[in-house]
């Protein structure tokens, strides 16, 4: 009986054992899940305290976040009453505009009216233009004939300026000698006389004609006169300065015109001009033939001003000339 109590105890003690064996394992693997658990906890609470800091600089950033914010409601506010004045000055506009707007219609309505008589107006104005275009084609041609005209009319009155300056030459120069006539020796005379009256200076003279040309013409006829007047007036005109004025002023007589000469001046020019006639004969046809000249030489006095008075003024002295023995020269 005890033994079987004890048998009994044995396996209610074995049964226990084994009861706290499998608790204790249960035990063990609900301690090895605390553990477990715990290790995820102090995980869960290391990011936890992450999470507390980032929470804490978080707030910092919020807390400047909201200072900004604040101030920039302030700003908002001080921009809403701007934006109030705005709307206000806006209405103000809008009523203005409403008004402009009424005044442009008008003005739309005017500018259309306007554009209609624009166009009218461009349509005459494209009218006149090809007009104008039309004339102005006309226009160029007659300005290019008129062009063309003034070169030719240019061209002509150059000719004509050659022509009337050797026509004025003409006109006062010997045909026969190419020495200057009455009328050119007249128009030298006139400027002479002016400038000696600005200078104070005196003008001489040396009229003088052939000795016996009468009988020179009969015994060579006038073709053998002319060539020695052409010759003897070639001399005398290379005896004088180069200031001096020699003219041929008819038949067998030449004037002598002298510019700025005293009376010692008037006596060698005047001995070389009638020196130049004699000096050497001139030849006619195949015969040399002597020629002389009487002459007179004066210094004109204020009054004499024309060829007519020098030659009442010289023909006396010429004259004596020809009485006391011809191929001299006789001063006044």
């Amino acid at each position: 009986m005890e033994e079987n109590r004890n048998r009994r105890r044995v396996a209610q003690l074995e049964a226990l054992l084994r009861k706290s064996h499998d608790e204790c394992r249960r035990l063990q693997v609900q301690l090895e899940e605390s553990r477990v658990q715990l290790r995820e906890l102090q995980g869960r609470r290391l990011e936890c305290e992450q999470l507390m800091d980032r929470l804490a600089a978080s707030n910092a950033e919020a807390a400047e976040l909201m200072a900004e914010l604040e101030e920039r409601n302030e700003s908002l506010r001080s921009s809403n009453i701007e934006l109030a004045r705005a709307n206000a000055n806006a209405a103000e506009l809008m009523a203005i505009v409403e008004v402009r707007e009424d005044e442009n219609q008008r003005l739309t309505r005017s500018l259309s009216s306007a554009n209609a008589r624009a166009a009218e107006l461009v349509a005459e104005r494209e009218l006149e233009l090809e007009e104008k275009e039309r004339l102005n084609r006309k226009l160029l041609r007659e300005v290019s004939e008129r062009r063309k005209a003034e070169r030719e009319n240019t061209a002509l009155t150059a000719q004509l300026k050659v022509a009337n300056e050797e026509l004025d030459r003409l006109a006062t120069l010997d045909s026969l000698t190419d020495l200057l006539n009455r009328r050119g020796l007249s128009r030298e005379l006139d400027s002479e006389l002016h400038r000696a009256a600005r200078s104070g200076g005196q003008i001489g003279v040396i009229f003088g004609d052939f000795d016996d040309f009468k009988a020179m013409n009969e015994r060579f006829g006038h073709s053998g006169g002319d060539i020695a007047l052409k010759e003897v007036g070639r001399r005398m005109q290379a005896s004088l300065r180069a200031t001096d004025h020699l003219a041929r002023i008819g038949g067998d007589e030449f004037l002598a015109l002298l510019p700025a000469v005293d009376r010692e001046t008037l006596a060698v020019v005047a001995g070389r001009f009638h020196a130049s006639a004699c000096r050497e004969p001139v030849r006619i046809r195949d015969q040399e033939v002597t020629v002389t000249i009487s002459a007179a030489a004066a210094i004109l006095p204020p009054d004499v001003t024309s060829i007519d008075s020098i030659l009442s003024l010289t023909r006396n002295a010429q004259k004596f000339s020809k009485e006391s023995g011809k191929n001299r020269v006789t001063f006044v």
